[in-house]
């Protein structure tokens, strides 16, 4: 471990950890990991009325099941407001901040004012302007206030480890609160108060708070402390160039993970989220991610999120997964669906890994094993309607349907060769390509258009199930005649 780099994730436990939350802490995690630092966890709970328990058990959830592993005790924020208000107090001795008695009322005015002239809102510096006697006469009365920063003359400046060389005039800002009339520290203080307490020397983090960036340097300047270094992540966009919303679809952590997304595709899939390795490379373990990471290669521009490559990814990685590595997380889906019962699962052990192995390499998410499963547990009542008009067509495949149910009947060695021999002896015989009997077998047997090998599936469903389905099919004839 090299204690001299320090990162940090703060979420605010108001909701679910988005995607753009998770992004944001694997970035941290990389770049710590990658230097040997530490990778730490702040809460950020200031906001009582909105933050609960419940989602703050939920981040550590989601942290963890991603692998993001912090250093230390985790830091909640809300716990340490006597800390934060400490620091403005000494910032008001020392003459760097000052009483405001300003009413919310009196600033609504003046920002109402501003905005009928078309002109940004700043403060403009009435309380700064007090007397010694002004204030005390105020105080005596009891009169609420605010404590603001003393925005100084000049320029903030730094060097982004993303965006370069960044400078904003410090007049653009008004003298900023950094507690509230109720007593309560702005998140503006708290964030640079516990950044510098908890040894923060990188601070990684979205984009959009690149506006908050030159006030908190003003402070770690006021207060006499190293500035840490920031680097700012492009934003994460859907696919019509808006910022990733519940619009788009899913976006939380937990919402793919319900999909039946592994940890390790969605690690991948993040980490590429606006950086490059610097090649064509898109598949990464956790090891080589850390390894390959770098601040230097994260894109200035905006990230686009791109669900059907997180799902080929995910295909990926369930396609390298053995069955037995997917039965329990398989099998859980499919109890919750009702195909099989909780007692049923280790007594059908041996069938369910070969239908988990079966179905493996056409699964973009483990909830596919739901969707596409179903005929391995349940006789097919839906038919493809694509299928249905496309092979049934041809009036004959109905007479051919039952010379493949009278064949397969005395089939004795039903096995995936055997069953393949038939079926294409058949077709030679009818002067036909076999095609023409596997697609209306399959979609007799599965109610599908697609799926695995059929000669497998047919193995693995068993003589007495496909035998049943395909006499079924014929007697449902005259269903699908007018299809």
């Amino acid at each position: 471990m090299n204690p001299a780099i320090v990162t940090r994730f703060a979420p605010s436990p108001t909701g679910y950890l988005h995607v753009g939350g998770a992004r944001t802490a694997l970035f941290n995690y990389l770049f710590a990991r990658q230097q040997g630092g530490l990778f730490r966890l702040r809460i950020e709970d200031t906001d009582r009325e909105r933050s609960s328990e419940e989602m703050t058990r939920q981040i550590f959830d989601s942290l963890e099941w991603l692998g993001l592993e912090w250093d230390g005790e985790v830091v909640f924020q809300g716990a340490r407001a006597d800390i934060h208000r400490q620091v403005a107090y000494r910032l008001l001795e020392e003459g760097k901040a000052f009483r405001c008695f300003c009413t919310r009322e009196e600033i609504e005015r003046k920002r109402q004012e501003a905005q009928k002239r078309k002109e940004t809102y700043r403060y403009d510096g009435t309380c700064r302007r007090l007397s010694p006697e002004q204030i005390q006469e105020k105080l005596k009365a009891g009169l609420p206030y605010s404590l603001r920063f003393i925005v100084p003359e000049g320029i903030t400046s730094w060097e982004d480890e993303v965006y370069g060389h960044i400078e904003v005039p410090n007049a653009e800002y008004g003298d900023f609160i950094i507690v509230r009339s109720d007593g309560s520290p702005v998140y503006l203080l708290a964030v640079v108060v516990d950044d510098h307490e908890m040894g923060i020397t990188h601070v990684i983090r979205g984009a959009d708070h690149i506006s908050n960036t030159a006030r908190q340097i003003m402070l770690y300047r006021a207060l006499g402390w190293s500035v840490p270094r920031f680097a700012h992540l492009p934003l994460i966009l859907g696919p019509d160039k808006r910022r990733l919303s519940k619009r788009h679809g899913a976006t939380s952590v937990d919402e793919f993970r319900r999909m039946g997304v592994l940890p390790e595709a969605l690690f991948n899939y993040l980490a590429l989220l606006g950086w490059s390795p610097g090649d064509d490379r898109e598949i990464f373990s956790k090891e080589e991610l850390i390894q390959a990471f770098s601040l230097q290669r994260i894109s200035k521009q905006n990230a686009v999120f791109d669900e059907k490559k997180l799902f080929w990814i995910n295909s990926e990685y369930i396609s390298a997964r053995s069955a037995e590595e997917l039965f329990p997380e398989v099998t859980r889906r499919w109890v919750e669906a009702g195909y099989i019962t909780e007692k049923e699962v280790p007594l059908r052990r041996g069938y369910l890994l070969r239908v988990i192995e079966l179905l493996k390499s056409r699964m973009h998410v483990l909830q596919e094993y739901v969707t596409y499963g179903i005929y391995y547990f349940r006789d097919p009542v839906q038919f493809d309607p694509k299928g249905v008009k496309k092979h049934l067509k041809d009036p004959q495949v109905w007479q051919r349907l039952e010379l493949v149910l009278e064949r397969l009947e005395k089939l004795k060695d039903f096995q995936q060769d055997a069953i393949e021999q038939e079926i294409r002896q058949l077709a030679e015989e009818l002067g036909i390509s076999a095609a023409k009997l596997i697609h209306p077998i399959r979609l007799a047997i599965t109610g599908m258009s697609v799926s695995p090998g059929l000669f497998e599936v047919m193995e693995v469903l068993g003589k007495e199930t496909v035998i049943r389905r395909l006499r079924e099919f014929l007697n449902k004839k005259e269903q699908f005649s007018g299809e």
